[in-house]
């Protein structure tokens, strides 16, 4: 596979198509040839056309993503706007790892917009919203967006929640949680100490989350 990926970079071509080749190596040659295929786009300059299903080898080597769903482009952007503002719920859930967190609720517009819930409330002054349409939505914030402890009540929106799983990661601790009894993901400093069954206190800004019709899962 590796000499495979020399014969085709040792050409002097306009375009090089890759079909996942660091797909069968192991973890630790893959990140050192993404690495290297990287530098090798940066010093040739040539157009590289690269086909994969691992998120990180797509936001890391790519200058534009194509996400595709049953031969449909789903959206065509630089990584970090299909990170920060993906087009719908699909695009959403796909890019992220872990995964956003999903809540469904609805959106009610006025002169102070809100996602409401059975059980809370979310304030969306600071969103920036694609269109003017309300009712039945998602919402969607990254586990990476949430803060915990002490930062937590400065934020737009603070609420406790009860943990459920801890996965230590070694640089962070990824906790499993109910708020108000909906699965919700976030993450930890890896030298945090928490336990299941406590109770604690989370938040996030919602400028940083994205709302997706109920209905078509276009990005609200």
């Amino acid at each position: 596979q590796r000499v495979a990926i020399g014969r085709a970079l040792v050409r002097d071509v306009d375009v090089f198509l890759f079909d996942e080749p660091l797909s069968n190596l192991d973890a630790k040659l893959r990140t050192e040839l993404r690495v290297e295929i990287k530098r090798l786009h940066q010093r040739l300059n040539n157009t590289m056309i690269y086909v994969t299903h691992d998120q990180i080898e797509a936001l890391t080597l790519a200058d534009r993503i194509a996400i595709m769903r049953d031969g449909l482009v789903q959206q065509f952007a630089p990584p970090a706007e299909i990170y920060n503002r993906p087009v719908n719920r699909y695009v959403a859930g796909f890019i992220g790892s872990p995964a956003m967190n999903f809540i469904s609720g609805t959106v009610e517009r006025g002169s102070s917009a809100i996602f409401r819930t059975a059980s809370f409330t979310i304030p969306l002054g600071n969103y920036a919203f694609s269109s003017a349409d309300g009712g039945d939505a998602e919402f969607g914030i990254r586990p990476e967006h949430v803060v915990v402890g002490a930062q937590s009540v400065l934020q737009p929106f603070s609420h406790d929640v009860t943990v459920d799983v801890v996965e230590p990661m070694g640089s962070d601790t990824q906790v499993w949680g109910k708020l108000a009894g909906l699965d919700f993901r976030f993450r930890m400093d890896g030298q945090a100490v928490v336990h299941v069954g406590d109770t604690m206190k989370i938040g996030f800004d919602p400028a940083r989350a994205s709302l997706f019709s109920g209905g078509t899962g276009d990005r609200l």
